[in-house]
């Protein structure tokens, strides 16, 4: 049995290292510098800023209608009875609940947006990378920018072994 584990380790070790002992060619890309080079990118957030701006317009029209019931409400407060307090009380806490689900709405339908306009420059983005990345004969493209949803990956720039392709996949998207 023991015999058996050790082949087992031997073989396994054996094929663990004639993989790593391959030259893998790798490159990496900087999809945010990729993406700052592109026309598309200032358009695309010219129309997030009109989105938000019209969102903030809707948003502070009704916040003005709500502070307006807030300031008539304390006017005529000591003049109502408690059963109109109640009902004033609970028509603006109404509306002060209608403000919160506009702002977590808004949010949502930011992220959507964005996400739409975003789709097809970041679908060309990808297919340019896929394209230098066959030219170059690379057999790995690193991102070389991680969120903290992502797993982390080091990118060594300078090991001779790994191509940055950023400049040459904007040089494709850009002609």
């Amino acid at each position: 049995m023991i015999q058996r584990i050790s082949f087992l380790t031997m073989l396994l070790l054996l094929t663990v290292s004639s993989f790593a002992m391959a030259q893998n060619r790798i490159g990496f890309a900087e999809p945010q510098r990729i993406l700052d080079a592109l026309p598309e990118r200032e358009e695309i957030e010219l129309q997030l800023e009109v989105f938000y701006d019209e969102w903030e317009e809707e948003f502070n029209r009704a916040y003005e209608r709500y502070s307006e019931e807030i300031v008539a409400y304390e006017q005529a407060r000591a003049s109502l009875s408690q059963a109109q307090r109640q009902n004033e009380e609970r028509a603006l806490g109404q509306m002060a609940q209608e403000l919160q689900m506009m702002q977590q709405q808004f949010g949502l339908l930011f992220d959507e947006r964005r996400a739409e306009l975003t789709a097809p420059v970041v679908e060309k983005i990808d297919q340019a990378i896929r394209t230098v990345a066959q030219d170059m004969n690379l057999d790995y493209v690193f991102n070389s920018e991680t969120s903290t949803f992502e797993p982390m990956l080091f990118v060594i720039e300078s090991d001779p072994n790994t191509i940055n392709i950023t400049d040459a996949v904007i040089e494709l998207l850009t002609q």
